[in-house]
C-alpha cells in the first residue's frame, strides 16, 4: 500500500489508525506527508493544510478510501458488508462510496476505477478512469434530466464516462434501498455536516465552502 499510493509505511500506519478510529467512515490525522493536520470522510470531505495541492489530495484521498474499505470489512464490522440486496453487480464488491439523487442511485467503486448507476429497473456499469466520484446531482434541461457527478477535477457529466456494462435489474425493489448500509451511509452525512458546521465556526471553511460541500454530502442521501 505504500508503495501504491505514494506514501512511507510510517505514514500509511498513521493514517491507518486514524481511519480505524473513525469506524472506515472518517479520520482525522496530522502527519509531514499528508500536509500537516487534516480531515478525511468518506464519499467526498477531504481537508488538507495544503489546500490547493490537488495531486497530494488524490493521492490522501485514495489511501483513506483503501483503508476504509479494509476497515468496513474487517470482522465485527458486518454493517460494512454487502447484503443479498446490494443492487449492483456483484462482481464489483463493496462500493467506496453510494449515494442517491431523486430517482438515480449510485455505487462507487475506487479500487476497480467503476461506477454503478441505477435508474428504475436499469441498472449500468461506467469506467470513472482518474475520477475519484465525491457526489451526485441532476441538472434540468429542455424538460430533460442528465446525471453530474463531482471529482477531485471538477464536475463530470454522465454521459462521458465510458459505459461498460448495462443490465435490466426488474427484481430489485424498493424495499431493497432499506438496507443498513443505506442508513450508515445517512447517518455518515448528517456527521459529516456537524463537522462541516463546527468547522465553520472556527472560521476554517468559508460560508461558500460550507454550502458546497454540504449540498455535495446530502446528495448522497
Amino acid at each position: 500500500m505504500s508503495k501504491r499510493h505514494g506514501f512511507s509505511e510510517e505514514a500509511v500506519r498513521h493514517m491507518e489508525t486514524a481511519v480505524i478510529q473513525g469506524h472506515g467512515s472518517m479520520a482525522a490525522f496530522d502527519h509531514p506527508e499528508f500536509g500537516g493536520p487534516g480531515q478525511w470522510m468518506r464519499g467526498g470531505l477531504l481537508m488538507l493544510s495544503d489546500a490547493f495541492n490537488h495531486e497530494l489530495k488524490a493521492r490522501v484521498d485514495a489511501l483513506c478510501n483503501t483503508l476504509s474499505g479494509q476497515v468496513r470489512l474487517a470482522p465485527g464490522m458486518a454493517w460494512g458488508t454487502a447484503t443479498q440486496n446490494s443492487w449492483w453487480p456483484a462482481e464489483l464488491g463493496e462500493p467506496t462510496a453510494t449515494g442517491q439523487q431523486n430517482d438515480l442511485h449510485y455505487a462507487y467503486f475506487a479500487d476497480t476505477q467503476r461506477l454503478a448507476v441505477r435508474r428504475g429497473d436499469e441498472v449500468s456499469v461506467y469506467d470513472t478512469g482518474d475520477h475519484r466520484i465525491q457526489g451526485v446531482s441532476q441538472q434540468h434541461t429542455d424538460g430533460h434530466s442528465a446525471a453530474c457527478f463531482t471529482s477531485q477535477h471538477g464536475p463530470v457529466d454522465l454521459a462521458s464516462l465510458p459505459r461498460v456494462a448495462s443490465e435490466s435489474r426488474s427484481n430489485v425493489s424498493d424495499e431493497d434501498l432499506s438496507t443498513p448500509t443505506a442508513a450508515a451511509a445517512s447517518h455518515d452525512v448528517f456527521d459529516a455536516i456537524e463537522r462541516l458546521g463546527e468547522l465553520l465556526q472556527r472560521g476554517l471553511l468559508t460560508e461558500k465552502e460550507f454550502a458546497d460541500k454540504k449540498q455535495a454530502l446530502l446528495a448522497r442521501i
